[in-house]
């Protein structure tokens, strides 16, 4: 039997009878040593893309169980009869033998870019310092994913807002970077509240229009609401001005324990 792919250091495989299975490698994991969500969007972008031929115009995803680093995870994609120009994909990975997630995606041309919008203005990728790694630089995501900081405003009640510059240092399809990039509400729940113990995603969806990007993405990150368990927030994503993709994430809330 042939050796899972370490994607994304390395092509992924040909899906065969709808399936393919990849090794979670540490650069794709979070500082819970788990699958992180914007990879797990990635992958699922670039499963749904091969097997229709087709590029990515929505994809819905809800976790199930973490996918630990070192594992092998199988995804799992069936067409569900494509309709016109567009086709629809219902896809599942596993890991260990149990569901890890689920989702649905839509291919089909690509969405035009909105007319009359304008990207926030903010300093170059080149002099906005990195954004701050629960597990230091050049470990976990930080080594695949680039992410400088350019502004942000850390106010729950006001609705906590980030401006983010985002690269990726490997070779994938655009609408699989923008899958990457996109999963950054948690990182800006974790920055407007230090006290909660961690925050993990639940369910993300994210909407492509106007791909190809350039090499840097902006992201415009805002919290939506936020609860004692719960956090929503949305992701709006710019590349040379014109905006190429949103995004939303819902997120688990960790409460930090009480003191002994």
């Amino acid at each position: 039997m042939a050796e899972p792919a370490a994607w994304p250091l390395s092509p992924l495989p040909a899906v065969v009878d709808g399936a393919v299975t990849v090794r979670i490698g540490p650069e794709v994991s979070n500082s819970r040593g788990a699958l992180f969500g914007g990879w797990c969007l990635g992958l699922v972008t670039e499963v749904a893309q091969q097997v229709t031929g087709r590029r990515l115009r929505d994809l819905s995803l809800t976790y199930l169980r973490p996918a630990p680093a070192g594992s092998d995870l199988t995804v799992r994609a069936e067409v569900l009869g494509p309709a016109g120009s567009l086709a629809s994909v219902r896809i599942e990975a596993l890991t260990g033998g149990s569901p890890a997630l689920v989702a649905t995606a839509v291919t089909g041309p690509v969405a035009a870019t909105p007319e009359g919008l304008v990207a926030p203005s903010v300093p170059p990728p080149a002099e906005c310092p990195p954004r701050t790694w629960l597990t230091g630089p050049g470990t976990g995501t930080s080594v695949l994913l680039d992410v400088r900081l350019a502004a942000e405003q850390l106010d729950v009640r006001a609705g906590g807002r980030a401006l983010l510059w985002a690269s990726l240092r490997c070779p994938v399809a655009d609408e699989v970077r923008l899958a990457v990039v996109s999963d950054h509400v948690p990182y800006l729940l974790r920055r407007a509240l230090p006290e909660v113990a961690g925050v993990a995603t639940v369910a993300a969806t994210l909407r492509s229009a106007g791909v190809p990007l350039g090499e840097w993405v902006l992201l415009e990150v805002s919290l939506v609401a936020v609860d004692e368990r719960l956090g929503v927030g949305r992701v709006s994503m710019w590349s040379d001005g014109r905006l190429v993709g949103t995004a939303e994430q819902t997120a688990r809330l960790f409460a930090r324990r009480a003191a002994p």
